[in-house]
């Protein structure tokens, strides 16, 4: 029954993504001016980072005249619908390793534009309190740990690299799949007893300012700092080339990813609001980018 479930789950967000469709709608340009431009439609996974330059990305275009739809699913579903064409942009792609999977699965049909940000830190996390350095120290210590890995959606590079992990390092522990939410939900719950727990960490999130912790060491190396770039349509270029040049060229940094994050979260802020705030007050590097 699980496994059932777990497939009309796919299929429901397959049909969500596709549905949004690549029509040619009236948009306005920065000057108001209507324009026939085609829609732009942003995969946008359930991670707050990627809503906030998801933003960004939205403000962009539509200044350029391009009418813009939001497609919401899980990743290997977003690279399906990049694949086929339904999708236009993905601003989240983490290369080489983490996405590797789906990097060399759709090399002919996704192609990567970009770099927003280099050497993201990723891996397996515990709390500062908790008296180990490295993943290898967690073998034997599968009952202090209640042999849990507590990870999130099933189909995120970070879930198949943790899988591999536990092989590779032979650990008796049982990665748990759910949602972000819920794994930092478990995360609280465990700092607040002063308990042992392992999860999923990676930057940029707000996990690293609401709780003391830090990442393990991964000796054998299967976690590696990714650039994370554009994932976009192979005819995005040709049908918008304007917004193309700007991913060639848009970057921006970690730290005010996790700002905006933490606006969100603590103050209910409105991802689109802040990212066309971060466009304002970056208006000069972002002019001479659509100026090229």
């Amino acid at each position: 029954m699980k496994k059932y479930f777990s497939i009309l789950i796919s299929i429901t967000l397959l049909l969500t993504v596709i549905g949004c469709g690549n029509a040619t709608n009236e948009g306005t340009n920065q000057a108001g001016e209507v324009t026939d431009k085609p829609t732009i439609t942003l995969g946008n996974p359930p991670y707050q980072h990627v809503w906030f330059i998801n933003g960004i990305i939205q403000n962009i275009a539509e200044e350029l005249g391009y009418p813009v739809e939001i497609a919401e699913g899980e990743i290997g579903v977003i690279f399906t619908a990049i694949s086929q064409g339904n999708i236009d942009i993905y601003p989240d792609v983490w290369s080489p390793s983490l996405h590797s999977t789906y990097i060399e699965k759709y090399k002919d049909s996704v192609e990567l534009v970009g770099t927003l940000y280099e050497k993201a830190p990723i891996g397996w996390a515990v709390p500062s309190y908790v008296d180990i350095q490295s993943i290898e120290d967690l073998k034997g210590r599968e009952t202090e740990f209640k042999g849990r890995v507590v990870g999130y959606e099933s189909g995120a590079g970070q879930m198949m690299t943790s899988e591999e992990i536990i092989e590779g390092y032979g650990l008796d522990y049982e990665l748990v799949s759910g949602s972000v939410p819920t794994m930092l939900a478990e995360v609280k719950k465990a700092t607040m007893n002063q308990e042992p727990v392992v999860f999923l960490a990676w930057r940029p999130h707000t996990m690293f300012q609401l709780f003391d912790i830090k990442l393990l060491d991964d000796p054998k190396g299967y976690f590696q700092q990714d650039d994370v770039r554009s994932g976009v349509s192979k005819d995005l270029k040709e049908k918008a080339p304007d917004l193309y040049s700007f991913l060639e060229g848009f970057q921006i940094s970690i730290d005010d990813i996790e700002l905006a994050l933490l606006k969100i979260e603590e103050e209910n802020a409105d991802p689109v609001q802040l990212a066309k705030e971060w466009v304002e007050q970056n208006r000069s590097s972002i002019d001479q980018l659509l100026q090229k």
